[in-house]
């Protein structure tokens, strides 16, 4: 069953009253995984206070077909004007952080981290962060073609968290990338594409990983309850943790 990183189960309640800060979310990367979002920080926040308290959350939802037409065109400098149009929009309202609900957006976050005041938690920090202090060397890596072959995430795991990536072969990429853009987006979690993905999750773990990254935002739908011989971090799950501490102010 894919996990996240990190559980908030033994977190202490909170006192009522304690300060939470405002937070943006940019979603609609898919609608699908951007409501996983706004569940799962509702629920965590709730798990603090226990009791219903909700966090003051600001949501902007762009059109995921138009950030796809451009990601074929790799035309990633309008990608990075319609982020940040968003995020000035979420700044404006008076959030105090915000988030990119996707792993794939987070090519653009240096030109989007700049264009705004309030700190942008990135997605590769809230997954490797736990998974270093687990003690974790080696991990695979599943998403886009984008996640899989660049350095924006991969990088990023490395440089800061000290964690090598393993990822599947070039035109698994490929197939994967077709799968996610045809089925996955739109709400479509196919037998076939979850038996895809548990192939080359079984690859990665005959290659050294010690666990999988669902490094795309859908996936932890897609595989809800499978069987792995690894674990399976769950991408959005890691996220919305090291969002709600933010969000509670608690330390790291």
């Amino acid at each position: 069953m894919p996990v996240s990183a990190a559980s908030s189960t033994n977190c202490k309640q909170r006192k009522r009253g304690s300060a939470v800060r405002r937070f943006g979310l940019i979603g609609g990367l898919s609608w699908h995984s951007t409501v996983g979002y706004y569940t799962t920080l509702n629920q965590r926040v709730n798990e603090r206070y226990g009791d219903n308290t909700n966090p003051p959350l600001r949501l902007v939802s762009l059109n995921q077909k138009q950030i796809h037409d451009l990601q074929r065109a790799d035309d990633w400098d309008a990608i990075a004007d319609i982020l940040i149009e968003a995020a000035r929009e979420l700044q404006a309202l008076g959030v105090e952080g915000m988030a990119l609900c996707a792993n794939t957006p987070h090519k653009v976050f240096e030109p989007l981290s700049r264009a705004v005041a309030c700190p942008i938690i990135h997605i590769a920090d809230a997954i490797g962060a736990p998974l270093a202090q687990a003690g974790l060397h080696k991990v695979g890596l599943l998403g886009t073609r984008f996640t899989m072959s660049q350095d924006f995430i991969k990088g990023r795991l490395l440089a800061q968290h000290q964690l090598q990536t393993l990822v599947p072969d070039a035109h698994e990429q490929q197939e994967m990338q077709e799968r996610i853009y045809n089925e996955l987006v739109v709400g479509a979690f196919n037998a076939s594409t979850r038996a895809f993905c548990l192939e080359m999750i079984d690859s990665l773990a005959k290659q050294g990983a010690e666990a999988v990254i669902l490094g795309c935002t859908e996936l932890p739908l897609l595989l809800q309850g499978v069987s792995s011989p690894i674990p399976l971090v769950d991408s959005l799950q890691c996220h919305c943790e090291a969002i709600a501490r933010y969000i509670m102010q608690e330390a790291d």
